[in-house]
């Protein structure tokens, strides 16, 4: 792993198992209550205290990374089935946030304290570009940067809401010229969804035909979903899933562009596209066109 030796350290002691958990602690005839302080609710193992704690279920719900579908109670089977699934620049992703979650752990112990889930998200972001950096090789991907030239083209960015109690689902979309202004913007509920990711290829969808219909056919398509970008550039294979469909469904709206791409951004800079996305749920659609401020679409999305 190409990550910081601190974090390997942590990551040896995570797999054996010698974290100073509640559950190593009383193991070791330590007089102290066994919740977790960070959730409440439950005993604290290893594998609670960095997957299965609903406050690491938050953290793990905004990295996007493919791994929230992993069933086991054994941390090291988890992470077997992580790094067997992810690319080398999300298993950089995962070990940062573990390392991370260790840390909001021992913040809730000793100052009884939480960042918030998005919090954690970007300092784990920080401190993994600033290895990558200091190493010569960024291993996140760097937020996208207008192009100047003969290959700037407009940028689409779309978002997908998803409520897991219910499977509903919603996208948001935000298309602006390849000098940064605003051009238009579009959001609407979709089919109820079985999984975050399926969500997010609906999005993708919806915003591919939306271009389309408007004869905007050369254009940079960001999205926040690492793993929709993942499987969007892989080889087209047969996948049995709705999920499956709707991705190939994406390819061939894609081949119909002149030019069409698919990178990841972090979720700050989707910021706008993710809003459009949470407001479809709870108020009518959203459709705006022309050249309007940035201050303007701010305060229309807020």
């Amino acid at each position: 792993m190409k990550v910081p030796p601190k974090w390997k350290t942590f990551m040896w002691r995570a797999v054996c198992d010698i974290l100073p958990t509640t559950a190593n602690l009383i193991i070791k005839r330590v007089d102290i209550d066994p919740t977790c302080q960070k959730c409440g609710l439950m005993h604290e193992d290893v594998m609670h205290a960095l997957v299965a704690c609903d406050y690491s279920k938050l953290v793990w719900n905004i990295t996007g990374l493919p791994i929230t579908n992993i069933i086991t109670d054994s941390f090291p089977a988890w992470l077997i089935a992580a790094l067997a699934i992810l690319t080398e620049e999300q298993i950089g992703i995962l070990v940062a946030i573990l390392y991370h979650l260790w840390q909001s752990r021992n913040s809730a112990v000793w100052e009884k304290s939480l960042p918030h889930p998005a919090s954690l998200w970007r300092r784990a972001s920080a401190a993994m570009s600033s290895f990558g950096l200091a190493n010569h090789r960024p291993l996140l991907p760097a937020p996208h940067k207008p192009e100047h030239g003969v290959h700037a083209r407009p940028r689409c960015y779309v978002d997908a809401g998803y409520r897991h109690a219910t499977g509903e689902a919603s996208f948001g979309v935000v298309l602006l010229s390849l000098n940064g202004t605003f051009m238009a913007a579009w959001n609407g509920r979709l089919p109820t969804c079985f999984s975050p990711f399926m969500a997010e290829a609906l999005a993708c969808k919806e915003a591919l035909s939306w271009l389309l219909e408007r004869n905007i056919v050369d254009v940079d398509l960001l999205t926040d979903c690492l793993q929709l970008q993942n499987v969007v550039r892989q080889e087209p294979t047969t996948i049995m899933s709705y999920a499956g469909v709707t991705v190939d469904y994406c390819r061939s709206l894609m081949a119909l562009f002149t030019y069409s791409s698919l990178s990841y951004v972090f979720r700050q800079v989707n910021s706008h596209a993710h809003v459009l996305a949470s407001l479809a749920f709870t108020q009518d659609q959203v459709m705006m066109w022309g050249l309007i401020p940035p201050d303007s679409i701010t305060a229309l999305l807020h």
